[in-house]
């Protein structure tokens, strides 16, 4: 049975074009502002959710997922910070494409 919610909200062509953005981003993992990770999981479906320190971002799409936390630095993301972002917004990719299959 098909998550026809899921498949509403965020479409294939949609979602074609937000994992080119994320493999964009994978190519410059010195160069990622935060500004750029909170705009991509922002088109995943994420919200803003006052927790913690640092700005997190949880998704009512993906009830099961866990929230990210996006640091709101000026200037670039340490590398290694980025990429970890990076492979949980993947993770949600991942996620609704499952969904989309069912």
């Amino acid at each position: 049975m098909k998550n026809d919610i899921v498949g509403d909200i965020i479409n294939k062509r949609k979602l074609q074009k937000i994992k080119k953005k994320l493999q964009k981003l994978r190519l410059r993992p010195n160069n990622i502002r935060s500004v750029e990770l909170a705009s991509l999981a922002k088109s995943l479906k994420r919200r803003l959710f006052d927790r913690g320190k640092e700005p997190t971002y949880v998704s009512d799409l993906l009830p099961r997922s866990r929230p990210i936390s996006i640091p709101n630095h000026p200037g670039t993301m340490a590398k290694g910070t980025a990429l970890n972002i990076l492979d949980q917004l993947e993770q949600d990719i991942f996620e609704i494409e499952e969904s989309n299959k069912e």
